[in-house]
């Protein structure tokens, strides 16, 4: 099915021509309709789907069209999304001490919880375990207006996914699909915020601080 790409031209955004420009008129509208979607889909894409993420000399082109808006690839396993590049601050830099807090909390109770207990993947950020909000109205300290507001805030940036249930104790919220964009990189960091948040004190956490600690003074 075509992919719309309205409001570009077929060669491309004007920031982008000189990327685009050795390319002929078919090759050029493949990679811009590939730009489109990894920048817009909510869920990694098969590469199949694309002349511009199979063939490895587009992919490159590709990329660093991505790279000129601060963005990189990201493949899992034979899919492919955008990112922010490592070094680039992403739309969570921008949340408030309140969102940042929510957030944590219902990735403690939907992915490091269950995958402690084996039920999820090393691998993944993305989770099948919603955290009731009664469960995070107990566990936060944030009105409960504000809280709403944090819920719908993180819901409205892909940071978190409302499930429906027939009640609250059987709905509530997972981490959203912008879970997919992390590059490796990105993932591991967030690993060592969640030990760190979840148990601050454990040897795990104080060899991640006294690692971080080293790492600052080597730098200076």
């Amino acid at each position: 099915m075509p992919v719309p790409v309205s409001g570009y031209r077929q060669d491309g955004p004007p920031d982008l021509d000189d990327l685009l420009s050795p390319f002929d008129e078919r090759r050029r509208a493949e990679l811009v309709a590939a730009f489109m979607v990894v920048e817009h889909v909510a869920e990694p894409v098969h590469e199949a789907r694309f002349a511009a993420l199979r063939d490895p000399a587009l992919r490159r082109t590709l990329a660093d069209m991505l790279a000129r808006r601060g963005r990189t690839l990201i493949q899992r396993r034979d899919t492919w999304i955008s990112g922010y590049r490592d070094g680039v601050p992403s739309d969570d830099s921008r949340l408030s001490e309140g969102e940042r807090a929510v957030l944590t909390l219902v990735l403690i109770h939907s992915v490091a919880i269950p995958r402690s207990e084996g039920l999820l993947s090393e691998d993944t950020w993305l989770s099948p375990y919603p955290v009731p909000v009664e469960e995070l109205r107990k566990r936060t300290l944030l009105p409960i207006g504000e809280l709403d507001t944090a819920l719908r805030t993180l819901r409205h940036a892909g940071l978190l996914t409302q499930i429906k249930g027939a009640d609250e104790v059987s709905g509530g919220y997972v981490p959203g699909p912008q879970f997919h964009r992390l590059t490796q990189a990105a993932r591991a960091r967030l690993q060592e915020e969640l030990i760190l948040a979840a148990g601050p004190q454990t040897p795990l956490a104080i060899a991640i601080r006294s690692r971080r600690t080293a790492t600052t003074r080597g730098s200076e």
